[in-house]
């Protein structure tokens, strides 16, 4: 059944792109308009920071199409593709109409900024989208930071407006902002998807942003083309609303990860102080402790070493999560293996809790309390095996 909706999907897919190669041969009108339309973010991790795409309109020619750079195909190895960092994006046309019909369904807004532009420069911009549209040039690397649908549309004014004087504006703001910091700006509606990112991303995600950068956002593209200038005037000549969105709220939870993290360290914090006064070790909480730890360790590692991800590469989280704890697992029950393994480990421990502040990445709060009880819990393993000798 994948298959044959998979099949469908590529049909459609190719009938567009010819419908609107076909179209392309034409010559746009004096009254054609080219514009570019943001997106607000929804409420799925993956749509969370908006959407950019490029509209062209030319109601001479019955004409209105838009270009999405956002777009990639589902198939039964995406989810490999995507966790390996290999996942080719593409440009594929569709009519407002459906563009606009997708967006109302998922209550998010749409703004459009209509460009100033005379008539060679709307239909060098019109080929060029058509022609990056075709079969053999409409897919690409998908990177986050670097190459996404928003940074692709800037490229595309950079591209087919060499020959003329576009000036975008210096996007720097006050404190120069990190890549981290600026998506931590959306990541508030989405806690555990801070966390996820905060886990996986490592100090590339630290860097701080350039000018030219800033556009890996939907939103400061849109920020980009509202400041930007051609041949001396303001690029955009017309902003307007075409579909409003409502407010977000950010709500507290007692299951947030911060909250939720500081309870199940209360918890091991309580029950290795309760052991350590009877002289018991209780080795089940060493089991779940390395288990859940050992478990982020073995994704940072393999995000680090095995993917072709850049951004999750010298992950700092790995000075607390060691994928080895799972190794380790089946000799908890050797007493001189698990001292001075817990040793080792309570060690490097304190000396991340000491430079948390400090170090060139930064990592999650929720992580803090973990720190803590594993520090405590590697204390009593020490302790109770020194008296009991």
């Amino acid at each position: 059944m994948l298959k044959l909706i998979n099949h469908i999907i590529l049909v459609f897919c190719v009938l567009t792109i010819t419908y609107y190669n076909a179209k392309s041969q034409i010559e746009l009108s004096e009254s054609a308009e080219i514009s570019l339309l943001t997106c607000s973010p929804g409420a799925e991790l993956y749509s969370l920071f908006g959407h950019s795409a490029m509209r062209v309109l030319d109601p001479t020619h019955n004409l209105d199409v838009v270009f999405n750079y956002g777009t990639f195909s589902f198939d039964e190895d995406f989810y490999f593709n995507f966790a390996m960092g290999r996942l080719n994006y593409m440009v594929s046309p569709s009519s407002m109409s459906n563009f606009i019909r997708s967006y109302q369904y998922e209550e998010r807004g749409v703004i459009e900024q209509i460009l100033d532009l005379n008539l060679e420069q709307k239909q060098a911009i019109f080929n060029y989208l058509v022609w990056n549209a075709k079969p053999e040039n409409k897919y690409y690397l998908y990177d986050f930071f670097y190459d996404n649908c928003s940074s692709r549309l800037r490229d595309v004014l950079d591209t087919t407006l060499a020959e003329s004087a576009i000036k975008f504006p210096l996007m720097q703001r006050e404190g120069k902002p990190t890549f981290r910091n600026m998506i931590d700006e959306y990541l508030i509606f989405h806690p555990w998807g801070d966390l996820g990112i905060d886990l996986g991303l490592g100090p590339p995600c630290d860097k701080v942003v350039s000018s030219s950068e800033y556009v890996f956002l939907p939103y400061e593209l849109m920020r980009a083309y509202r400041g930007a200038t051609l041949d001396g005037k303001p690029l955009v000549k017309q902003t307007r609303t075409l579909l409003n969105h409502p407010e977000w709220e950010v709500k507290w939870s007692v299951l947030d990860p911060i909250p939720l993290m500081w309870i199940i360290a209360g918890i091991l914090l309580s029950l290795s102080a309760v052991g350590y006064r009877r002289h018991r070790l209780w080795i089940g909480i060493d089991l779940f402790y390395l288990f859940l730890t050992g478990a982020v360790g073995i994704l940072v590692f393999f995000l680090w070493f095995i993917t072709d991800h850049t951004g999750t590469m010298h992950n700092f989280n790995l000075l607390w999560a060691w994928p080895t704890h799972w190794l380790i697992l089946p000799f908890l029950g050797n007493a001189n293996i698990r001292r001075y393994y817990w040793l080792i480990y309570g060690g490097m421990l304190i000396l991340t809790l000491i430079t948390f502040p400090i170090l060139p990445q930064m990592l999650h709060m929720a992580i803090l309390p973990l720190i803590i009880a594993g520090i405590f819990r590697g204390f009593v393993n020490w302790r109770i095996q020194i008296q009991a000798k």
